[in-house]
């Protein structure tokens, strides 16, 4: 009977368990998670503290009678200590101090990743928050009943899903950015700037070029100091982003490279250790599909995809990960933001000879009463090879960015994107697809 110890139980983990025992039904799997939780979305924290999702237990994506359904033997708040790879075995310790040894066969690390912690005066003060786990998020939730005045610092996904969730609950929310723009490296500036603007009708506010310096407070927050200038507050929640957790994985010997700092994988999953597998925030993807490089992409959606790579293979498959792009979504109000591939910055910043094209276009025959007004940007390269898109708009604009990542992914070109089969009926969209037109923008360019 084969031998599968899975360590941390977020989406990585839970979906590599699940994987691991779909490729052998026999197989003895064992899953270590510290935490109190087994998986939850920790993406749905922000729309629990704005009253879209009830409860923070709805996050759960599988109740624990999951785990005992497929003989997955789920160990919570259980911490792995140590790895001896030669001997295949990994110390654990529960939270009452019991100790134990597990031997295994194949090992997968889902260690996750733990948020960025800024080193400034006041940063231990009671009222600032980070927003990881369903405990921070319990936090910001009672906190906000009381105190209305926040300062979000960072401005990517989670900071500005936050900022919308305070700001829906009567919050007065000022967003902290140290860079010129929101959304750096999912947005190119002009589309940043739209969605900022969408936010800022609602009563958001910005403050960027703008490094976080001081959190002033006597016992309790006060102000916030930012890029010289300071504003009151009564709550703080920091967004800068995650760092892996490699430790584990680097006091075992396994590789891992220092910048960023993550996991090495092949596209079978695979550490530099034979049996070893890792996936999800602690890894470092092998390649991007544009980019020919390793590449961090620290997404719900990629930590799945790399766990069912790691999964399947930790239990005798042979599958690969493919190259990834770094798809991604969200909605603040009633704005969706989706992007793919390379922004035309990023893709300038690798020296990439790209080109453009942006619109903004109706989704809907103008006759309808529903307007669905996208804009849309496509980004190629000089050859016409799709490279990157972003879209913005009040709906549907995830699934054109999928539609986007089908077609980088493949190889298309900017006309034969323009060409693409689309369906029409006027109450879902029109004859004249918005993918389709941008691609004739961009043609028009290139030719």
């Amino acid at each position: 009977m084969r031998k599968i110890v899975i360590i941390g139980c977020n989406a990585a983990g839970m979906t590599s368990a699940g994987y691991s025992r779909k490729t052998d039904r026999t197989a003895e799997i064992t899953v270590v998670e510290r935490g109190k939780y087994p998986a939850y979305s920790r993406c749905g924290l922000p729309y629990v503290i704005e009253g879209v999702i009830p409860n923070l237990e709805d996050l759960l994506i599988s109740p624990v009678e999951w785990y005992r359904m497929n003989k997955i033997n789920l160990m919570l708040e259980t911490t792995a200590t140590e790895i001896d790879t030669s001997e295949k075995t990994v110390k654990i310790t529960h939270k009452e101090g019991e100790e134990r040894t597990l031997d295994y066969d194949s090992l997968v690390l889902c260690t996750g990743a733990e948020p960025v912690t800024i080193p400034v005066p006041g940063k231990n003060l009671p009222q600032v928050y980070q927003l990881r786990t369903i405990e921070d998020g319990r936090r910001v939730f009672e906190t906000a009943k009381e105190r209305k005045s926040v300062a979000v610092i960072g401005a990517r996904f989670v900071g500005i899903e936050t900022a919308a969730a305070l700001r829906h609950r009567g919050c007065e929310v000022t967003v902290v950015e140290m860079l010129p723009q929101i959304l750096d490296g999912i947005l190119d500036p002009e589309f940043a700037s739209e969605v900022q603007k969408s936010m800022e009708e609602r009563g958001v506010k910005f403050l960027l070029n703008s490094a976080l310096e001081e959190i002033k407070g006597d016992g309790h927050v006060e102000a916030v100091v930012a890029g010289g200038h300071e504003f009151s507050c009564e709550m703080v929640v920091t967004a800068v982003g995650v760092r892996a957790n490699i430790g584990l994985a680097e006091r075992a010997g396994i590789g891992v490279s220092k910048r960023p700092p993550a996991i090495k994988v092949n596209e079978k999953m695979e550490t530099d250790v034979k049996g070893v597998y890792a996936a999800g925030d602690c890894v470092i993807c092998p390649t991007h599909a544009v980019v020919p490089q390793p590449w961090m992409s620290q997404l719900g959606t990629v930590a799945v995809r790399q766990a069912k790579i790691a999964g399947i293979n930790a239990a005798g498959g042979n599958t690969k990960f493919p190259a990834v792009l770094g798809a991604c979504a969200s909605k603040v109000f009633d704005v969706e933001i989706a992007s793919t591939g390379l922004t035309e910055t990023c893709a300038r910043r690798f020296n990439l000879d790209c080109i453009s094209a942006g619109a903004k276009l109706p989704a809907r025959p103008h006759y309808l009463p529903e307007k669905v007004p996208l804009r849309v940007k496509l980004v190629a390269r000089r050859d016409g090879r799709l490279i990157g898109g972003q879209i913005v708009g009040i709906k549907e604009a995830g699934l054109r960015a999928e539609i986007i990542s089908a077609a980088i992914a493949k190889g298309m070109t900017a006309d034969e994107l323009s060409m693409l089969d689309n369906c029409y009926c006027p109450v879902i969209a029109d004859a004249n697809e918005p993918l389709s037109t941008a691609a004739e923008l961009l043609l028009r360019k290139l030719r």
